[in-house]
């Protein structure tokens, strides 16, 4: 039976579908916010058929940065490694966060200029270039449906952070070369995560520590570790057609057969999703899938994920549209374009220049 490994020397060691899952994943989260930035809460999204696609969405996107990123980390040195990923994620966060603060937030606010400037909460909002989220600015967007928010999407940040850190963590005390130990330590964690959201929580110090670790962002660790163990044990996996088919219809079920507005109050039910969806991930990335024309000239994944949030606020606070379809028709086209910007202009020159600067220093 044909293994990952064989799967990957198949396609050249490189995954040919990853481009068009990111993509599929990031317009899934803009239709997802169009939703609630149309209703005021995520509650429709859950009512729906197709929760529990949309519910994992973010925790796939972790899954397939686990495979990815894992074989990055073991093949550099840590330097190397840590710099790649700081190339990756701040430049475009650091746009994002720029443009927020000075042309968003100025064209939306309701007070005037000198006091948005003034204001403490302007300066604020740059926390978010270090994985603190703080997502309202002064005056932005409080009469929007859903009010106060410029970026939703920007709290995934420090927990993708805390991902690249562990993975680096793992490289140098050797552990993520101890294949069994990675596995182990994602049951370890998801076992931490589902005590400690089931049991009262933890008083004084320990509690706001275990909130920062293992808060609702915290089981999106296990699903990173989940996709490092497929890479790590890419040799042994098979891959298959029929178990991706598996793990496809079991989403679907799980999707028409539980209730969505309630699936957060069992988080063993969450943490028993993640062989399922780090096996689809990692299976459909390395099918040969087609990515569309017009996105063939760059990887705009990650800027439609930043970019899409305040563009539809924006659009929100002028136009005021009522369904979410609509806010989607309205917002593809400019995040797309910002998305397409973004990478030709920020985030692949950045990457072409670590690239060079790592040739020289090899």
């Amino acid at each position: 039976m044909q293994t990952f490994q064989d799967r990957l020397d198949a396609v050249g060691g490189f995954g040919p579908g990853f481009d068009l899952v990111r993509l599929v994943l990031c317009y899934e989260v803009m239709v997802w916010h169009s939703i609630a930035l149309t209703s005021g809460s995520i509650e429709a999204g859950l009512a729906s058929p197709a929760w529990l696609p949309f519910s994992l969405m973010v925790p796939m996107f972790f899954t397939l940065s686990g495979f990815l990123v894992t074989a990055s980390a073991m093949r550099l040195p840590l330097q190397d490694y840590l710099l790649n990923r700081a190339a990756r994620i701040l430049p475009a966060l650091l746009a994002v966060t720029g443009f927020a603060m000075l042309v968003v937030g100025p064209l939306t606010t309701s007070l005037s200029l000198a006091e948005y400037a003034a204001d403490p909460g302007l300066w604020r909002h740059a926390r978010n270039l270090f994985g603190l989220p703080e997502y309202s600015l002064p005056g932005v967007f409080a009469g929007n449906v859903y009010p106060d928010v410029v970026n939703g999407s920007l709290w995934t940040v420090r927990w993708e952070i805390g991902c690249y850190l562990m993975m680096a963590i793992m490289v140098a005390c050797g552990i993520a070369r101890r294949t069994w130990a990675v596995p182990l330590l994602a049951l370890a964690w998801a076992g931490a995560w589902v005590v400690l959201n089931l049991a009262s929580p933890l008083p004084g110090l320990a509690g706001r520590l275990a909130g920062q670790v293992f808060g609702a962002g915290g089981l999106l660790y296990p699903y990173f570790l989940g996709g490092a163990t497929i890479w790590l044990f890419r040799h042994r996996i098979p891959w298959n057609g029929w178990l991706a088919l598996g793990c496809l219809l079991l989403i679907a079920a799980g999707s028409l057969l539980l209730d969505g507005r309630r699936w957060h109050e069992d988080p063993v039910k969450i943490l028993l999703l993640i062989a399922p969806s780090a096996y689809l991930v990692a299976w459909a990335g390395l099918q040969r899938l087609p990515v569309p024309g017009p996105y063939r000239g760059g990887d705009y994944s990650y800027g439609v994920y930043l970019w899409h949030f305040p563009v539809l606020q924006t659009i929100q606070h002028f136009l005021g549209l009522e369904q979410w379809w609509q806010l989607l028709l309205v917002g593809f086209l400019p995040v797309t374009l910002l998305a397409a910007a973004s990478w030709h202009v920020i985030e692949g020159p950045v990457l072409a220049l670590r690239k060079r600067q790592a040739r020289r220093t090899s």
